[in-house]
């Protein structure tokens, strides 16, 4: 199949990186881009905070063996500092109600309660379509506990990973945690680094490196294709609809708006029943710049809770500035109640943290910045995850080709849904489906 003219819907991470990829190899290649910016869901925010600080309202964190995304940030000439060394302490309410705080003991009791399940993940190799792996795709978390009759706080230490995983135990399939804690050792205590100056400055970089037209404010809204060609259908920041024609259409969108792009001849119904099924996690991001150290010099600078605050870190790490930051992640459940609170003014989203003990009730907020992603039109979630509903043997028919419809994005990807280095996967395996 001749493919010359290439047309990649979004400018998200696996879209810039494959089109920088694809112009290279000699196609002619157009980025769609609905937003009036670059990165989708990587966006570094400068021009609401002080004295050159800034703050990450979306993708943060590179893990150490993410490697992908490692070589890229070098290849770009960017540089990375390795950040939060101690890991993230859980703090959770005890079985009488009283809070815990622990780097490792927590996580302990939630593998403890879940080894069954990664024994059977284990046995079966983690194969998506093996019956015992599909099998434990169809409960949640939180059913398998009540199932194995865990105490309360156990349940608690589940409610706090929502800022990892951005679902409730509820909603979370004991598939994808099981499949966490098969790969050994506590996410929490991941080494992680950070782009210094931002991770928007990868995005910068490959968009002015790519040779890719690259068209903001240009919203997909249909796609014909046939054995020769795609036919887009686009409207325009001024409301024009057009048209534009290629070889092949690689979508990047998340799988939340592409259910949305109305496709003709229509995909197979099995591949279009696992788009369609696939759940994004509510997840609000916030940065607060303070006066000073919320953590008061502590050696932990990053803690996970089963409150509204979420899951929260030393955001100061890497920053020039050198002004204090903290950022928040909500996820599930604590996502809109996180919203609520900011909105009542970030100075009493800190006092929630007063059980840090130092640095208040000196340190006040001097700017912050929020967003919301599950109302974000063009993402209506965080990152994928998998719910009880999701068959794990529909995992590959997220990436599965459709003639010159390919599909790419973190939500395809096979080991590392959800990252960055999930996008970079994607645009890799796609620039080898087409580009050579």
């Amino acid at each position: 199949m001749l493919i010359h003219r290439v047309i990649i819907a979004g400018a998200g991470l696996a879209g810039l990186s494959m089109a920088k990829s694809l112009a290279e190899s000699g196609r002619a290649v157009t980025v769609l881009e609905a937003r009036p910016r670059l990165g989708g869901r990587v966006w570094t925010v400068s021009d609401r905070f002080l004295n050159g600080a800034y703050g990450e309202l979306g993708a943060e964190f590179i893990d150490e063996d993410h490697s992908r995304m490692r070589g890229l940030v070098a290849k770009c000439g960017l540089q990375t500092v390795r950040v939060l060394e101690r890991g993230f302490t859980q703090r959770y309410r005890g079985d009488d109600g009283e809070f815990e705080v622990s780097r490792t003991r927590g996580w302990t009791e939630l593998a403890d309660a879940l080894a069954p399940l990664v024994r059977d993940y284990k046995a079966a190799h983690g194969a998506a379509d093996a019956d015992r792996v599909r099998e434990l795709s169809t409960f949640s978390v939180r059913d398998w506990l009540h199932r194995r009759e865990s105490p309360p706080h156990v349940h608690a230490m589940a409610d706090a990973m929502r800022g990892f995983f951005l679902a409730d135990p509820d909603d979370l399939s004991a598939l994808q945690l099981a499949a966490e804690m098969a790969q050994g050792g506590s996410p929490a205590q991941t080494p992680v680094y950070r782009i210094i100056g931002g991770t928007g400055r990868l995005v910068e970089t490959l968009a002015t490196a790519t040779h890719a037209r690259v068209l903001l404010q240009h919203r997909l809204e249909a796609v014909r294709h046939s054995p020769d060609r795609v036919v887009c259908d686009l409207l325009d920041e001024n409301g024009h609809r057009q048209q534009i024609e290629g070889d092949a259409l690689v979508f990047t969108i998340p799988a939340s708006t592409l259910a949305n792009v109305v496709i003709t001849p229509a995909l197979p119904h099995e591949q279009w029943r696992a788009i369609t099924a696939l759940r994004y996690g509510c997840a609000t991001k916030a940065v607060v710049q303070t006066s000073g150290d919320l953590f008061g010099g502590r050696s932990a600078r990053a803690f996970a809770t089963d409150t509204d605050a979420g899951a929260f870190w030393d955001a100061s790490e890497g920053q020039t500035a050198g002004d204090a930051m903290i950022s928040f992640l909500a996820g599930g459940s604590a996502s809109g109640a996180l919203v609520r609170r900011l909105r009542e003014g970030p100075d009493l989203l800190l006092s929630d943290l007063c059980w840090l003990g130092r640095g208040r009730p000196s340190v006040v907020a001097r700017a912050s910045a929020f967003w919301q992603w599950e109302q974000d039109p063009l993402a209506r979630g965080g990152y994928a995850y998998i719910d009880p509903g999701f068959d794990s043997a529909w995992r590959s028919l997220l990436r599965r080709r459709a003639g010159r419809l390919v599909f790419a994005g973190e939500h395809t990807s096979e080991n590392y849904q959800g990252y960055m280095e999930g996008a970079l996967e994607s645009a890799e395996r796609v620039v080898g489906e087409i580009g050579h």
